[in-house]
C-alpha cells in the first residue's frame, strides 16, 4: 500500500486512499500506527488527499440513502422523525468520517474520529446533504488545525447550540438520536443476528462486523456462543480472534472472556485423568465480579480434587484405596452443587464438566471395589522399613511408650534416654509414630544419624538439630549457637507448658565420626550440658548396640545419667494383636468403625498364631516377613485362609525372603573370634553346650539368638536354624 504521505491523484492513488479510509473507519488505532511520526505538513496533505478521494463515495452513499429513505418513508408524521433520524444518521456517518480524517491524521485518532462523526452528522442534518459534505470537511480540518481537542471541543459545542436553536426541539431529538446510532456504531446490531440466529454460522465469521471493525461500542448479542463455535470448527485461529479481541476490543472483550470460560470448562469435559484439570482452570481468567471473581472458585475446588486424587495415586493397596477414592467422589458432587449458584457460563458449563468428573471418579471407585470384592484377603503386613501405623500392619509397644511417656512426662525435666534393641525389634517404628501416643503437648522431631544432613560434619548436625527444635531460628553455625537455639526453644516451650523430643536413630553413627575424626567429643558436652539445663527438651538416642559397646567414646560417662529402656521382642499378645487387629490404629477409619479391617484368629489356621510365634522367636521383623508371606500364598492360590501346609510353605519362603536380614544378624554381627563358629555348629545339632569362652556368651545372650534349655542353649529363634541348615 502506499505510503500516505505519497498518495497523489492517479488510479493507483486511488485505490490506496480508498485502502487507507478503510483501515481508519474499521481499525483506527492500526491506523494512527502506521502514520504515527508523520510531520503535520504532511500528515495534513494526507488528509487532505483522503478526503478527495473519498468525497465522491461519500457523497454517492449519501444522497442513495437520503433518497431511499425519502422514498420508502414518505412524508407521514408518524415515521416523520424516524425518516430524519435514519437518513440523518446515514449522512451524518459518511460525512463524519470524511471529516474526521483531517482531524484524526493531524491531532490524534479517537478525537479526530469523534469529533468529526459528530460534526459531520450535525452540519449533515442541519444545512442538507451538500452543504453538509462541504460543512463537515471543512469543520474536522479547522478543528484539527486550530486548536487540538481543546479547541475541537469548544467549536462543537458552540456549533451545536447553533444548530439546535436554528432547527428546534425536534431537530435536536432527531440530531441527538443519530449522532448515539453514529458514534456507538449501532447499526451493525440488527445486521449480526443474522450470524447467530436461528442457528450459529461460524462460517460466515469473517464477514461479521466483529471481525474486521474494532470501533463498535456495544456488545453483539451472542457473539461468545459464535467465537465458541468458530474456535470448535477451526481451534488455531479461534483461539487467536478471542486474544485479539481481548487484547484490542475492549467492547467485546467480556464476550470473548465468556467464551474462553466455555471453551476451557468443555476442554475440563474431555479430560482422562483428574489430574489434567489444573492445566486447563489455570487457564481461566481473572476478575473482580461475577462469572470472572468465581473462577478463582472453580481453580480452587480443582486443586483440592486434584489432590486428593494424587494422594490416591500414591497408595497401591485397595483397601486403602477405597476410603480416599470415596472422597473424591464427594468431593466433585460438593463442586457440581456449588456450581449451580455460579453465574452463566460458568454455571452450565462447569455443572456438565463436574457430571463428566463424577463419571470418571466414580469410574475409578467402582474398580477399587471390584478389586476388593475379587481379592479375598488384604495385605497389610510389611517387612523390613519402619512401618506407617496408617497403612502398614502396627501395634503399638505399650511398655516402651509407656515408659517412654513417663520419662519424657517428669516434672523435673527427663535425664535423656537410651532406647536399646538388637536390630530389626521395631526400634524406629517405635519413634516414628512416638507422637500419635503421647499427650497433645508434646512434639517430636525424627532424625537418623544415618542421614548425610545429621552426621557429614558438626556444621550439618548442628544446623539439622536447631532445624528440628525451632523451624523459625536462624540455623546455628557451630556448637556454641546450637545451644543458644536449644535455651530459646527451652524458654519457650516452658512458658506455653509444652515438651519437645528430640528423636536421633542409629546414634552408633555419632560414634563411628568420632572415631573417624568428623566429630570431637565437644558433642558429647554439648548433649551432655542440653540434657542438664534444658528440661523441656529430651533426647532419645536410639541404637542397637548397648552404650558400652561404643569404643570412640566415653559415652557412659557423658551420658551417666540418662534412662535405658529397651525394645524386646514380641509377646505373644502382641504378636496376636498384630495378626488379628494389623490396622487398629491406622487413622483412615473412623474410630470404632466396624468397617476398620482385621484378620479372624481362625484365619491363621489352629494354633497357626502360636506357631508363628514360636517358629519366629517374636521377632518383630520375622513376624512381619511370615505373615507378608502367608497372604501372598493365600492370593497365588486363591486360598482364604491359612492352613498347616500354606504355614510351613511361608517359613520355607521366608527364609529366602529375610536372606539379608538373617545374614545380618547371625553372621555380620559375629565379630568374636570363634562366634560365627559356635553358630554354625547348630546346623548339626538342635542344642549344644555352652561356648567355653564367656565373651562369647555373653555376645550371644546380648544379641538375644540363645535360650538356655536345661544345661544346654538352643537357638531363640527356630527360624534362624533353618536359614543356617538350608543357607548359611
Amino acid at each position: 500500500m502506499i505510503p500516505l504521505a505519497e498518495i497523489g491523484f492517479n488510479w493507483r492513488s486511488h485505490k490506496a486512499a480508498v485502502a487507507w479510509l478503510w483501515l481508519l473507519y474499521r481499525r483506527p488505532s492500526d491506523f494512527q500506527e502506521a502514520v504515527r511520526g508523520l510531520p503535520r505538513r504532511q500528515a495534513l496533505r494526507g488528509a487532505l488527499s483522503l478526503c478527495i478521494h473519498g468525497f465522491p463515495y461519500v457523497f454517492l452513499v449519501s444522497m442513495t440513502l437520503s433518497l431511499g429513505l425519502e422514498m420508502g418513508l414518505g412524508h407521514d408524521l408518524t415515521l416523520g422523525l424516524v425518516a430524519a433520524v435514519a437518513r440523518r444518521t446515514a449522512v451524518g456517518i459518511a460525512v463524519g468520517i470524511a471529516g474526521g480524517i483531517a482531524v484524526g491524521i493531524a491531532n490524534g485518532i479517537a478525537f479526530g474520529i469523534a469529533g468529526g462523526i459528530a460534526g459531520g452528522i450535525a452540519v449533515g442534518i442541519a444545512g442538507g446533504i451538500a452543504g453538509g459534505i462541504a460543512n463537515g470537511i471543512a469543520l474536522g480540518i479547522a478543528v484539527g488545525i486550530a486548536g487540538g481537542i481543546a479547541g475541537g471541543i469548544a467549536v462543537g459545542i458552540a456549533f451545536g447550540i447553533a444548530v439546535g436553536i436554528a432547527f428546534g426541539i425536534a431537530g435536536g431529538i432527531a440530531n441527538g438520536i443519530a449522532f448515539g446510532i453514529a458514534s456507538l456504531r449501532a447499526y451493525y446490531i440488527p445486521f449480526s443476528i443474522f450470524w447467530v440466529w436461528p442457528r450459529l454460522q461460524p462460517g460466515w465469521y469473517r464477514y461479521h462486523p466483529a471481525a474486521w471493525d474494532n470501533m463498535c461500542s456495544i456488545p453483539y448479542p451472542r457473539l461468545d456462543r459464535l467465537l465458541v463455535a468458530c474456535t470448535e470448527q477451526a481451534p488455531g485461529a479461534g483461539w487467536a480472534e478471542i486474544e485479539r479481541i481481548v487484547e484490542n476490543y475492549p467492547a467485546q472483550a467480556d464476550q470473548a472472556l465468556r467464551a474462553t470460560v466455555t471453551l476451557l470448562a468443555r476442554k475440563a469435559c474431555e479430560i482422562g485423568l483428574l489430574t489434567e484439570l489444573p492445566v486447563i482452570t489455570a487457564q481461566l481468567p481473572q476478575g473482580a465480579k461475577g462469572y470472572l471473581a468465581q473462577c478463582d472458585f472453580v481453580r480452587d475446588a480443582a486443586e483440592k480434587i486434584v489432590q486428593l486424587q494424587i494422594r490416591l495415586d500414591t497408595m497401591d493397596h485397595p483397601l486403602f484405596r477405597q476410603p480416599t477414592a470415596e472422597l473424591v467422589v464427594k468431593e466433585i458432587q460438593s463442586f457440581g452443587h456449588r456450581a449451580a449458584g455460579f453465574d452463566e457460563p460458568l454455571k452450565t458449563e462447569f455443572r456438565k464438566a463436574a457430571a463428566q468428573w463424577e463419571g470418571l471418579a466414580q469410574t475409578q471407585l467402582d474398580h477399587i471395589t471390584g478389586a476388593l470384592q475379587q481379592e479375598p484377603v488384604q495385605q497389610f503386613f510389611r517387612a523390613g522399613d519402619p512401618v506407617d501405623r496408617n497403612r502398614e500392619a502396627f501395634i503399638p509397644r505399650n511398655k516402651v511408650t509407656g515408659e517412654l511417656e513417663q520419662q519424657i512426662m517428669l516434672s523435673t525435666g527427663c535425664p535423656g534416654v537410651i532406647l536399646y534393641g538388637r536390630r530389626r525389634v521395631g526400634k524406629s517404628t517405635v519413634l516414628r509414630n512416638l507422637d500419635g501416643f503421647l499427650p497433645t503437648n508434646v512434639r517430636v522431631a525424627y532424625l537418623s544419624a544415618q542421614s548425610p544432613e545429621l552426621s557429614i560434619s558438626t556444621e550439618s548436625f548442628v544446623a539439622a538439630i536447631g532445624k528440628a527444635a525451632s523451624a523459625d531460628a536462624t540455623p546455628p553455625e557451630d556448637l556454641r549457637g546450637l545451644l543458644r537455639v536449644l535455651a530459646v526453644e527451652n524458654d519457650k516451650l516452658t512458658q506455653a507448658g509444652q515438651r519437645l523430643v528430640l528423636a536421633i536413630d542409629e546414634y552408633e553413627m555419632l560414634d563411628r565420626k568420632i572415631g573417624a575424626g568428623v566429630f570431637t567429643t565437644d558433642l558429647l558436652d554439648t548433649l551432655r550440658e542440653s540434657i542438664q539445663t534444658h528440661r523441656a527438651i529430651t533426647w532419645i538416642l536410639a541404637g542397637s548396640h548397648q552404650i558400652t559397646e561404643l569404643p570412640n567414646a566415653p559415652w557412659t560417662s557423658y551420658l551417666v545419667s540418662a534412662r535405658l529402656i529397651e525394645v524386646p521382642l514380641f509377646t505373644l499378645a502382641e504378636t496376636r494383636m498384630l495378626l488379628t487387629s494389623p490396622a487398629q490404629y491406622s487413622t483412615l477409619w473412623p474410630k470404632d468403625s466396624p468397617l476398620r479391617p482385621g484378620y479372624p484368629a481362625g484365619f491363621w489356621g489352629d494354633g497357626g498364631i502360636e506357631k508363628i510365634q514360636e517358629e519366629t522367636g517374636g521377632w518383630p521383623h520375622l513376624v512381619q516377613l511370615v505373615a507378608e508371606t502367608c497372604v501372598d500364598l493365600l492370593n497365588d492360590q486363591a486360598q482364604s485362609a491359612v492352613n498347616a501346609t500354606i504355614l510351613e510353605q511361608a517359613f520355607e519362603k521366608s527364609v529366602v525372603r529375610g536372606e539379608a536380614v538373617f545374614y545380618e544378624l547371625l553372621r555380620r554381627e559375629s565379630r568374636l573370634v570363634g562366634e560365627w563358629e559356635y553358630l554354625e555348629r547348630f546346623q548339626q545339632w538342635q542344642m549344644q553346650s555352652p561356648p567355653e569362652d564367656a565373651a562369647i556368651a555373653r555376645s550371644l545372650k546380648r544379641r538375644e539368638l540363645v535360650l538356655m534349655d536345661g544345661e544346654r542353649w538352643r537357638l531363640r529363634v527356630p527360624l534362624m536354624r533353618r536359614w543356617l541348615v538350608e543357607r548359611g
